[in-house]
């Protein structure tokens, strides 16, 4: 309990760098600070929920919110494959354990492309705008069960397919075909994403020191109290005066304290 918590130590400890990676790598941390952020998220979660609680009863209470229980509640399947099977799951890269083809695959650009074919409808379709409707009903690859157990010899013949062609292409035949489906982008394909600055994603505003800044928008878009990022982030100190007044500090005790340097 009094042990100090870094993302790093809790992505470890909390399992999820052990089903992180490639199958013969070692193990990876995600990208970002995911435990950090999920922590904050449960946060928040529970704070609605003490306040509706608060509002039928006029009662408070005290929340605890770990940054491992965070990551231990967020191994979801993972952690019901260990219960029904006992044995801790391993490492898939981009794979998928119980869904084939459900992965990337490098294209001929050298860029990669992520396909889920998460039903056997999806497979259909996915033969379909691959060009290869002779896989549709092949015996190894009919169903997803016997994909499974075929995985090494589909993976293999897919990647084969995908690199014939530039990831833009495979995404607008397989897209036009409804498969799930999407090229892995880095940030600047991020950012210059059409339907990432449609949904106000990017969001770029004035700063007094800085110029103009760029940085994330808001995810959650509501329709009677919509919200927004109508400001820059905070300088240091520059709410002193508000906040110190609103807890009853007059305007010369706060000049004391920019006097003597305390803020």
């Amino acid at each position: 309990r009094s042990r100090p918590a870094y993302d790093q130590i809790m992505q470890g400890v909390g399992g999820l760098m052990s089903i992180t990676g490639e199958p013969d790598g070692e193990p990876q941390k995600i990208g970002i600070a995911v435990t950090d952020i999920g922590a904050g998220m449960w946060s928040a979660f529970a704070i609605t929920t003490a306040l509706h609680h608060r509002d039928k009863t006029g009662e408070g209470q005290y929340i605890d919110i770990s940054m491992l229980d965070a990551q231990v509640a967020w191994l979801t399947y993972q952690a019901a494959f260990f219960f029904a099977n006992d044995e801790p799951p391993k490492r898939m890269g981009a794979a998928h354990p119980t869904l084939v083809p459900y992965q990337a695959f490098m294209c001929s650009d050298g860029k990669y492309i992520n396909v889920a074919v998460g039903s056997e409808r999806i497979w259909e379709r996915f033969c379909q705008g691959m060009g290869r409707e002779d896989l549709k009903d092949h015996p190894d690859y009919s169903v997803n069960s016997v994909r499974v157990a075929h995985r090494g010899a589909i993976v293999s013949m897919l990647q084969e397919i995908f690199l014939t062609r530039p990831v833009s292409e495979w995404v607008e035949d397989l897209q036009a075909a409804n498969v799930p489906c999407g090229p892995i982008n880095d940030l600047a394909d991020v950012f210059a994403d059409p339907q990432v600055l449609a949904r106000d994603m990017l969001q770029e505003m004035p700063h007094p020191t800085l110029g103009t800044i760029k940085q994330t928008g808001l995810p959650i878009k509501f329709s009677r109290t919509p919200g927004g990022l109508d400001r820059h982030p905070p300088l240091l100190g520059e709410h002193n005066q508000e906040i110190l007044s609103s807890l009853g500090y007059s305007d010369a005790d706060v000049q004391s304290l920019k006097d003597a340097s305390v803020i």
